[in-house]
């Protein structure tokens, strides 16, 4: 392993980890590194497993050369999964958290052989994904298209540098990812509440339109009915307690006047004025009594 080589293989892992700067969703990223890891390092295979409870489940595949075969493959690492026990040297991987190598995968018995024989793996490369400290999956990466030779430590040392920076991509896509779910969800919220709103807003103008039908009627019921008492009028739109409240309004009290004459807070005594002024359509205590006035003016004239 001389000096030059080891700075071409290093700078091949940067060359591939620059097409990763891009924002991607996770299954892009997924995609664009592994085939950036064949083509700018010695790998011509490359698989990413992810971590699904104690397995590891093909997700992501790319070969150099024989895409369909790389296909097959892929749906084959997620019919068979890798059971991570003590006995799988990925295990051992996981465990210190460090790249490998499997040397001799066909004549090793910790190697995962219903895996290893379909791909017909002479030797490989693996590390594992740590993008938060957490082991979320494993990248394998082999030379199977390059006749004659193996995986070496050099190999193993290209391919824990970009495990680290394809790691960190992908953490980043897939956040990308759940804020734009995230985003997504709060829009559809946010329409649902201004449907409702709106909805809200449409009771409430029918609300106001049958209060304002309801004062017409009353009003017209006093024109035809001149003769009936004002009272009798003002009763069905006047709660008890508030028809007080409106005489001595209409005698000049104040609202202090009529909490001492009523013997309630001042407070409650503003609260019954306000429904007052409200009920008769009133803007103020003047105009509420001017038509308390023309009311029994109309059934006494």
């Amino acid at each position: 392993m001389t000096v030059a080589a080891e700075l071409e293989a290093l700078n091949g892992v940067q060359r591939a980890l620059a097409e990763l700067r891009e924002p991607a969703t996770a299954g892009t990223v997924m995609d664009r590194g592994l085939r950036a890891l064949c083509e700018h390092t010695r790998f011509s295979r490359a698989i990413l497993f992810r971590v699904v409870g104690s397995e590891l489940v093909g997700e992501a595949i790319h070969f150099s050369e024989q895409p369909e075969w790389a296909a097959e493959l892929l749906l084959e690492s997620r019919r068979t999964r890798m059971p991570l026990h003590h006995m799988v040297l990925e295990t051992e991987m996981l465990r210190r958290r460090t790249a490998g190598i499997v040397a001799h995968p066909q004549d090793d018995l910790r190697a995962f052989k219903p895996l290893t024989e379909p791909f017909r793996t002479r030797s490989y490369a693996a590390a594992p994904l740590l993008p938060a400290g957490q082991v979320v999956g494993f990248l394998h990466a082999d030379l199977y298209f390059e006749p004659g030779q193996d995986v070496d430590e050099l190999d193993r040392v290209v391919l824990a540098a970009f495990t680290e920076g394809f790691a960190l991509a992908l953490h980043r896509a897939v956040l990308v990812d759940r804020l734009a779910q995230q985003r997504q969800e709060l829009r559809r919220l946010l329409g649902e509440a201004g449907g409702l709103a709106d909805t809200m807003g449409a009771l409430d103008a029918q609300l106001s339109r049958a209060d304002e039908d309801l004062h017409a009627s009353l009003r017209s019921a006093g024109s035809r009915a001149g003769t009936a008492p004002a009272d009798e009028r003002l009763q069905s739109l006047l709660t008890p307690r508030e028809l007080e409240v409106l005489q001595l309004m209409a005698e000049g009290a104040t609202n202090a006047a009529i909490a001492r004459q009523l013997v309630v807070s001042d407070q409650t005594a503003k609260t019954h004025v306000s429904h007052v002024l409200r009920k008769l359509r009133a803007t103020n205590r003047a105009e509420a009594v001017s038509r308390f006035h023309a009311i029994t003016q109309r059934a006494s004239g």
